[in-house]
């Protein structure tokens, strides 16, 4: 049996959580050990007289021997925090999880240079437009972007970044049973570029009180947050609230003044937790001596070449998002021509588009 076998076997005994894994490597100096004790003598530590009772029955138990099988197969790794390759930042907190599970490749800069971008399920278009904007300039300058693969702000998040750097997705269950499941495919591209990322057993379902515990992860990993969009009584603010309580620095964008879902924006800003911020630059510039040759390269992207009519288009087409019946009533081109037009602009990266046929400018 190997330490990471012996921290799996642990972690699927109930009744024992991080603590007390904590605890049993702390009183015996290693999982393996702890495995390897009698009973009687796991019975006689304080908080463990139930779960010494039933010592031993991992023996007989597929639980733990299936859990290898399927990490194995689907090529993810057990990460112990006694481990050398488990993220300092997470040791940090009180509550660390005792065992990760990992999906690709989790490297130090990945916690030594990164922002979490956190926000609400039900986003505006300007929260995700502002959710992707931020990511991808953050991501080209070197910063790796954190966030929960959620609907909403986490996915724009999550793919800003892929499109110039590095992103992990920390999520509420099992990494076998990726939720939200249209999210699978983007899960996949993150594990290109970055990691996937639980505590929870491979085919543990999402459930309410799991995103809690990873939304303590997420704010431990990162070295600052940026909020994008989200009510007062949201998950959102529970990170906020968590990255603060582990004096990390805090960032959100304004809002509008008539919308609740930017009420917890206003509020962190208003209360001084956070910096109120509107370009990516206004936190970069928070952090120059962090990564000062990669801030002075030039962002990732290629510059591609506007015909007369799609440039002719472009000028005309204000900052926020319209729909496609609006455009043509404010360029009066017609319909068929504007489809192929902003099917050029989308192609060349010079807008983006919404659900229902809306778009926007991308700003450079």
């Amino acid at each position: 049996m190997t330490e990471t076998e012996a921290f799996v076997i642990l972690s699927s005994l109930s009744g024992l959580g991080p603590t007390k894994i904590r605890k049993l490597i702390d009183h015996f100096g290693s999982a393996q050990e702890a495995i390897e004790s009698a009973s009687a003598t796991i019975s006689s530590l304080s908080g463990f007289e139930a779960i010494g009772k039933q010592w031993g029955s991992w023996e007989k138990d597929s639980i733990w021997r299936e859990e290898i099988v399927l990490a194995e197969k689907n090529h993810i790794s057990f990460l112990p925090f006694t481990s050398p390759h488990y993220p300092k930042a997470l040791l940090a907190i009180p509550d660390f999880p005792a065992l990760l599970y990992v999906k690709g490749e989790l490297l130090p800069q990945d916690t030594q240079r990164s922002i979490a971008i956190v926000g609400t399920r039900n986003a505006s278009i300007y929260g995700l437009e502002m959710a992707e904007r931020f990511s991808r300039t953050l991501s080209s300058s070197g910063f790796t972007i954190i966030s929960g693969l959620a609907r909403g702000i986490d996915t724009a998040a999550h793919q800003g970044a892929l499109t110039a750097g590095r992103t992990l997705a920390v999520i509420g269950s099992g990494l076998c049973h990726i939720y939200p499941p249209e999210n699978r495919e983007l899960s996949e591209s993150i594990t290109n570029r970055g990691a996937l990322i639980s505590e929870f057993s491979l085919k543990t379902p999402p459930d309410r009180q799991n995103f809690p515990r990873r939304n303590r992860i997420v704010s431990a990993l990162s070295t600052a947050t940026l909020l994008i969009e989200a009510p007062i009584k949201s998950g959102a603010m529970i990170t906020m609230e968590k990255s603060f309580s582990y004096k990390k620095k805090l960032f959100a964008i304004p809002g509008r003044i008539d919308c609740e879902n930017f009420r917890g924006n206003h509020l962190l800003i208003k209360n001084g937790k956070a910096h109120l911020v509107e370009t990516a630059d206004d936190i970069i510039s928070h952090y120059e001596n962090l990564v000062p040759s990669l801030l002075s390269q030039p962002k990732i992207g290629s510059v591609c070449t506007l015909d007369p009519d799609e440039k002719r288009l472009l000028s005309m087409l204000p900052e926020q998002e319209l729909n496609i019946e609006s455009i043509a009533t404010l360029t009066h081109i017609p319909m068929a021509q504007l489809n192929s037009l902003l099917m050029g602009l989308l192609l060349k990266k010079r807008i983006k588009s919404f659900p229902g046929q809306f778009y926007r400018v991308i700003k450079n």
